[in-house]
């Protein structure tokens, strides 16, 4: 494997940063404003309404002269309509599909990053790390299945294997494989043949689909007319469709039918081992769907796709469940982030909960020192320090036990060296502290010092009988105990108690 920092699927840790864009540049200042762009766009704005050419009012009617009809009743419907807002057309939102969306990391692209947190010895927070997988469709795959019934059991899905769509139907994968890739499936060959001969004066149209029919007085009519009514309008009462047909008087449209009748054609199944031709496209198709189903469509409850195949889903349902649940899981990427703790484990990792209930991940366990009496001077003031100023940066640390590189008062020659040398000295201690785990160091920089001992837990209080429960002391506020005895040390904010992420409910940094 390449070294991380040429892999192109590492971790990319600038994402981290989740802050929006406007939050991160710098804001516009108006303190110095003396407001004179806003009188300047004021006298602008009365400029151009002198400007303006003034309406022209309507002549006043003759004094004594009753209003008109017209006048009386008000604009007319012609009128009103003429004046009305146009509503734009809605577009119809697509049916939802009733299936169970889930992301799962992709291996490889897991596997980079997992590689490149544990060379950086930080820790994450693990719905960063979540949303990091979400991002985009190259690090994450997709699982579908049917919402369950109501006694467990699970409907199929249909994957049409050759672009590797989901469908809720056999049919519907069938239908998209012979419309959309039939090339893959199937052959056509035309075929010339003599023209039909007669006296045609006019000619016959399915209003529906725009095919020619033919002219009424041709032999194969009727026939035509059952066919194409099985073939493409089941769905409608036959009476309906033969009340739909249209009658195209031209002798153009007589020579484009004729035209069309002058070949036939021929398909080939290409999925066969010896070469056989059907001379209908239902044959076919019913061909196809007897012999080579298996090979055209899968089915299973549970379907697996990549990201970048489950943005090009044909089904309009399936793919706008895939994009609601993505939209969720980007909000609160908790469904994700319990996949993802599975295999963080498996590498070692260490999960803890810190501010406030966020659970992070470190390669390193976190520990903390029982006490301090036995470390070095440095080590201790740095402890010290780090806990006393949570969240604080390196810069910070180094501002603080660094001097400045020239004392004052005396000159900058006479200490050459020193700056630099007390800056390698902390550099050396901190590292240590992070790579053994007494100081957490976060994907943004801050660092963390755990305590000296844990936080307590509030004591669990005694179940309450009625030999043992007092009446509450008249004047005592309905029984409140003292406030002397209700004194107890706060909890911690920050518990390095490994838990599972899948039993809390997490919160943003």
């Amino acid at each position: 494997m390449d070294s991380v920092s040429n892999n192109q699927d590492a971790l990319p840790l600038h994402e981290l940063q989740i802050a929006p864009q406007w939050a991160r540049s710098a804001a516009k200042s108006y303190e110095n404003h003396s407001g004179e762009d806003g009188d300047r766009k004021s006298e602008r704005r009365g400029r151009d309404r002198d400007r303006q050419p003034r309406k022209e009012f309507p002549p006043q009617r003759a004094a004594g002269r009753p209003p008109r009809r017209d006048d009386r009743r008000g604009p007319s419907a012609m009128q009103r309509s003429q004046y009305r807002p146009q509503q734009p057309d809605r577009p119809q939102q697509p049916v939802v599909a009733a299936i169970e969306v889930s992301f799962l990391p992709e291996e490889k692209g897991l596997a980079a990053m997992i590689e490149t947190m544990k060379q950086s010895r930080r820790a994450y927070a693990l719905f960063d790390v979540a949303k990091l997988i979400l991002n985009k469709p190259e690090r994450h795959l997709v699982k579908l299945a049917r919402e369950p019934a109501a006694d467990g059991a699970r409907g199929s899905l249909f994957l049409a294997t050759s672009s590797g769509s989901p469908f809720l139907s056999q049919e519907e994968a069938l239908r998209f494989i012979f419309r959309r890739q039939g090339d893959k499936v199937f052959k056509e060959t035309k075929k010339p043949i003599d023209p039909p001969k007669g006296n045609f004066a006019f000619v016959n149209r399915c209003g529906i689909t725009g095919e020619w029919l033919g002219p009424p007085n041709y032999h194969e009519y009727q026939s035509r007319l059952v066919r194409h009514h099985q073939q493409r309008l089941r769905y409608l009462p036959f009476e309906e469709f033969k009340a739909r047909i249209q009658t195209v008087k031209d002798s153009e449209a007589v020579k484009a039918w004729i035209e069309s009748r002058s070949f036939v054609t021929e398909y080939e199944c290409l999925l066969d081992t010896e070469s056989k031709v059907f001379s209908s496209r239902s044959e076919l198709e019913k061909h196809i769907v007897e012999n080579h189903l298996d090979q055209l469509v899968t089915t299973a409850t549970e379907l697996i796709i990549s990201g970048p195949e489950s943005r090009q889903v044909e089904h309009s349902g399936i793919l706008e469940a895939i994009r609601l649940a993505w939209q969720a899981e980007r909000r609160f990427p908790l469904k994700t982030a319990n996949q993802l703790s599975e295999q963080l484990r498996k590498e070692g990792f260490h999960f803890f909960k810190h501010n406030k209930g966020i659970t992070c991940i470190s390669h390193i366990k976190p520990k903390r020192f029982e006490a301090t009496e036995g470390l070095t001077e440095h080590i201790r003031k740095l402890v010290t320090f780090l806990r006393a100023n949570p969240y604080c940066t390196r810069k910070q640390v180094f501002e603080h036990f660094v001097p400045s590189p020239v004392t004052e008062g005396a000159p900058a020659a006479a200490q050459p060296g020193t700056a630099s040398t007390e800056e390698e000295h902390l550099l050396a201690d901190l590292h240590w502290l992070i790579q053994d785990g007494y100081v957490v160091e976060f994907s943004d920089g801050r660092l963390w010092a755990l305590d000296d001992k844990p936080a307590p837990k509030p004591p669990t209080p005694a179940p309450a009988s009625q030999e043992t429960t007092a009446p509450p002391v008249p004047g005592d506020a309905g029984g409140v105990p003292d406030a002397t005895q209700s004194q107890a040390q706060p909890a911690s904010e920050t518990s390095p108690v490994p838990a599972s992420p899948s039993t809390s409910q997490e919160t943003q940094v």
